[in-house]
């Protein structure tokens, strides 16, 4: 790839030599028709000496010289033409009749005289021969050579047969006295001679070139006039794209500014308003996507994302303040007024901000994050938690109802991290106090095997020790219809450690989600592997970040049957009203994956979702399962499920089938697929006969 000042002065190169090869070929061309009008005119003169040899040859016979100052051969073709051939050399044109066997000294031929005669001689065919010659010896100038043949004819040989027998004795015995025995013996179409004619040219050349050298001239001074022009509009055009690419540098940085420089040309004027317009557009989704990855789509405040980039950059006091029991509240009054009651708790946080002075964070769908100044008094602080929980705490009047909720805090104090504050909020939670500050909690055990963990997880990621385990899904026959992949952690002595130990861990930080990355990827390597259909799990946590939600749809097109992957969304309130979850599977889909709904039928259920997302199947919550055959009340649940699902025409999935009696109970309810440990528990491989099953 070139610039433009490279290409400018190829340009220029090029404009250079086209012109002068255009200037040499009409040199060249001119040059050649001037020696091709000179050889015409040799050819007229040379035609008109034969013709006048001819008439003389015609009669000579019937003319009779009386005038004795004349010569006894004056009406003889070869002696007038000689004649008229002197008078015009005498008046500047070289014209004359010569032979290799010349009679007088005047007729001798030279070089190019004899090489042309040598010609017709071997080319009995031909009758003209010219060639272009420089000065030489002969003549001092450039000129045409013309030769014009010469040959014996009948009239000829009178004079130049065979003495005696064509050429009559007298006549024989006066030539022979005055111009020797010469030029005899001709027979009837032999080459006698040529009629020589020079056009000098050199005067016409001169001409040629002063017009050329003139042309020339005046070429190089348009050239350099139009060269000049070309490099100014080269300079503005670099000047416009400079200006063009200097915005564009910025615009790489993060910044979208608008180009208020004005261009000097229209089709940059232009450019620049497509630009300007399209950094407009950028500034707007940049604005849409940074709303959707660090703002809670129901309260809009700042959510994890955003929290955690703040605590990671500097230290804070941090509060963690839990809705206790918000999925009672969801079961009894419905989850649109749980979504009302969160608007009004984080609508008292932002007045209470204003007036102690916070920063306020929604994490999670039932909790929030304060952040205080770390130089706060630990005193005024806990007196300002308490006020904060008391104004939380007040009745919530929603419709016909009067929810009255009850809060609960976890802060860190004195260490200032995240997972202090999340321990401290458990440990309230556990002990059913109001606010828990972590240096109060006797036994830290829980912290440091937070901490312990932590590290294991680090570990593992960089040792790849984060896996798949595969359990199969069945169909009503036991045939397997596909596998979930369920993340592992392998330890360093080789042990097999479940997520329930590490996984709430993983998610306090960023490890989480390069955790999910892992299982993807090794989980979408065994689809093209063993050509099986593979579940993957998902929660609100993956989709909320941008670069997963990327790394993900990425993944989808790398497969060739996007059919045999299906994502299992873990269910809960955010699924079905956020935009970018609804975006986001909407985008899965569309590339040819499926889209189940995990653990259907927890604390968070709601079928309006379901019509809004139109999943290609749920996945019915364990603890339904479990209890089914002993528990009134999950198998009605179950029961709603799977009429709804038939109705939505979607698939249905029990996990947790422990025994044949589920087995059997489940399929005389309906449900589509089945998987447990009564199948088969989580395998690090899936096995051949897997392989021949789904075949």
């Amino acid at each position: 790839m070139t610039n433009i000042k490279k290409q400018f002065l190829k340009t220029t190169l090029t404009g250079l030599i086209i012109a002068f090869l255009v200037i040499g070929f009409l040199y060249f061309l001119i040059t050649q028709i001037v020696i091709k009008e000179k050889i015409q005119q040799a050819r007229l003169e040379a035609k008109t000496l034969i013709y006048y040899r001819h008439y003389l040859s015609l009669i000579a016979p019937n003319v009779k010289i009386e005038d004795k100052n004349l010569s006894l051969f004056a009406l003889t073709p070869a002696y007038a033409t000689n004649q008229v051939a002197k008078m015009l050399r005498n008046n500047g044109f070289y014209v004359k009749q010569t032979s290799d066997k010349y009679r007088s000294i005047e007729d001798k031929p030279n070089e190019t005289e004899l090489k042309a005669i040598e010609y017709f001689k071997k080319h009995k065919n031909k009758n003209e021969y010219f060639t272009v010659h420089s000065e030489d010896k002969y003549f001092p100038l450039r000129h045409v050579f013309y030769a014009r043949k010469l040959v014996i004819e009948k009239s000829c040989l009178k004079c130049h047969g065979k003495p005696y027998k064509d050429v009559p004795a007298n006549l024989y015995k006066k030539i022979v006295k005055i111009y020797g025995d010469r030029a005899f013996n001709y027979h009837l179409g032999d080459v006698r001679g040529i009629i020589s004619i020079v056009f000098p040219y050199q005067k016409v050349i001169d001409k040629v070139n002063q017009f050329f050298i003139m042309i020339l001239t005046i070429g190089i001074v348009f050239f350099s006039i139009g060269l000049y022009i070309f490099y100014k509009l080269n300079e503005n055009i670099k000047k416009d794209i400079y200006k063009i690419l200097q915005h564009f540098k910025t615009a790489v940085k993060g910044n979208f500014p608008i180009i208020k420089d004005k261009m000097n040309f229209s089709e940059f004027e232009n450019l620049k308003k497509q630009i300007n317009k399209t950094f407009l557009i950028l500034k707007k989704y940049e604005a849409i996507a940074y709303k959707k990855n660090y703002f809670n789509w129901l309260t809009l405040l700042p959510n994890r994302n955003k929290f955690i980039d703040i605590v990671n950059e500097k230290k804070y006091v941090i509060v963690l303040i839990n809705i206790d029991k918000f999925k009672d509240i969801n079961f009894y009054f419905g989850v649109e007024t749980g979504n009302i009651l969160i608007k009004n708790v984080a609508k008292r946080l932002k007045k209470l901000k204003k007036k102690y002075k916070f920063k306020l964070f929604h994490i999670d769908i039932d909790e929030f994050a304060v952040l205080f100044p770390e130089n706060i008094d630990k005193s005024k602080l806990n007196e300002r938690i308490k006020q904060i929980l008391n104004e939380l705490e007040k009745p919530y009047k929603i419709d016909m109802n009067e929810i009255i909720v009850r809060f609960r805090a976890g802060v860190s104090y004195e260490k200032k991290d995240f997972i202090r504050a999340d321990i401290a909020l458990d440990f309230a939670k556990e002990m059913k106090k109001d606010i828990v500050f972590g240096n109060e909690i006797k036994d830290l055990n829980k912290y440091k095997e937070h901490l312990e963990w932590l590290a294991k997880i680090k570990k593992a990621i960089e040792n790849d020790r984060i896996v798949p385990f595969f359990q199969p899904i069945v169909d009503k026959n036991e045939k397997i219809i596909k596998y979930e992949a369920l993340v592992r952690l392998i330890d360093e002595d080789g042990s097999i450690v479940s997520p329930f130990f590490f996984l709430e861990v993983a998610k306090k930080s960023r490890l989480y989600l390069e955790i999910t990355k892992r299982v993807i990827k090794k989980a979408i390597e065994k689809i093209n592997d063993k050509n099986v259909a593979i579940s993957i799990n998902l929660t609100l946590e993956d989709i909320d970040d941008e670069d997963m939600r990327n790394y993900i749809l990425n993944k989808i097109e790398s497969l060739e049957n996007k059919k045999l992957l299906t994502f299992e969304i873990v269910e809960s309130e955010d699924v079905g009203e956020n935009e970018t979850v609804k975006e986001f599977l909407h985008n899965i889909k569309k590339l040819g994956a499926l889209i189940y709904i995990d653990d259907f039928g927890s604390g968070y259920s709601n079928f309006d979702y379901l019509i809004k997302l139109k999943p290609d199947g749920v996945k019915i919550d364990g603890s339904l399962i479990k209890n089914i055959l002993t528990d009134k009340n999950s198998e009605i649940i179950v029961k709603t499920i799977i009429s709804f699902a038939k109705e939505m025409k979607i698939s249905t999935i029990a996990e947790f089938v422990e025994n044949k009696e589920i087995f059997e109970k489940l399929k005389n309810l309906g449900v589509d697929y089945f998987q447990g440990y009564y199948f088969s528990p989580p395998k690090p491989d899936i096995e051949d006969k897997y392989d021949k099953e789904q075949e």
